[in-house]
């Protein structure tokens, strides 16, 4: 029999194809739904959002399009896509404004259950890609306010946002809390963001007392119970009162403002936000200024 060399330069390239095909990474399982899928299909139609790479390779195109974004505020201040009657009644906030990345629906709801309740921590990285695209708004809005867009003004980076903030923390949770849980969500969101931004993540409050769960409570009941509930990290916050603010851009040199960015995983009436906040006001000393970035607007 003769050698056809072309031929079986064909059958090699097919095997090998073949092969590649089915050791690549393109197909993976969605963590929402649990099917499979493509990689380059799996962010069709979601053009209006920054999704990461991460994200898109993790949930499928059709679970991407169900996710509920929350894209349109109405209140400025709590990032609802609706009037706000919690807003209109407290209009003096400790905080500038909260974002959210999605509307609290059913859906969401059993998703944070699912990571928070019943220890799936995989979809931790999930949940934290998703605030990505409302943190880069959140700080675009922040560039828009301290700077007027003009023609010297650069497309947003992970370098420029960082140099819009000094500090990361996160709402704490309580001993009993993290011993039946085993974690706490806000701080792995927090971390994860920190460390994609290169931003410092402190733990700037603690708690004061163990609380029964906010779901459960009625909006007086929340006001109540967060009230005096966080006290301040004072060697964490000294350590953020003392940072040269030397990493700011020209157009901050002579602001001395410090920034901190609070991560939750949940804003309903703001009670919780409002208290931290509280607290790094009072214990500060010099100008503060506070966001708040949550994952689900209820």
């Amino acid at each position: 029999m003769s050698f056809r060399p072309t031929k079986w330069l064909q059958r090699l390239q097919s095997a090998f194809t073949s092969t590649a095909q089915l050791l690549s990474p393109q197909a993976a399982a969605c963590l929402l739904c649990g099917k499979l899928h493509n990689e380059a299909r799996s962010a069709e139609g979601l053009n209006r959002t920054k999704l990461t790479l991460r994200l898109q390779q993790s949930v499928c195109g059709v679970c991407l399009s169900t996710i509920p974004w929350l894209t349109r505020i109405v209140c400025h201040r709590c990032g609802r896509g609706i009037h706000c009657d919690d807003c209109l009644r407290n209009p003096q906030r400790s905080f500038i404004l909260n974002r959210s990345a999605v509307h609290y629906n059913p859906a969401m709801r059993s998703l944070l259950a699912q990571y928070k309740y019943r220890g799936n921590e995989e979809l931790a990285t999930l949940l934290a890609d998703m605030l990505v695209p409302a943190f880069e708004r959140m700080t675009a809005e922040l560039a828009l306010r301290i700077t007027p867009p003009g023609p010297a003004q650069h497309k947003q980076s992970h370098k420029n946002i960082a140099l819009y903030w000094d500090a990361i923390t996160f709402v704490p949770i309580s001993p009993e809390r993290a011993l039946d849980r085993g974690f706490n969500q806000a701080e792995q969101l927090a971390n994860d963001l920190a460390q994609r931004y290169r931003i410092p993540l402190m733990q700037l409050l603690v708690r004061e007392r163990h609380t029964e769960k906010q779901s459960f409570k009625t909006r007086s009941e929340r006001m109540r119970d967060t009230r005096h509930l966080f006290n301040i990290n004072e060697v964490e916050f000294d350590k953020l009162r003392n940072i040269k603010l030397t990493h700011r851009n020209k157009e901050e040199s002579t602001d001395r403002v410090l920034r901190v960015l609070i991560i939750d995983d949940i804003y309903t009436t703001g009670s919780t936000g409002e208290a931290c906040s509280q607290a790094l006001s009072l214990y500060s000393g010099q100008p503060l200024e506070i966001y708040i970035l949550t994952w689900a607007r209820s």
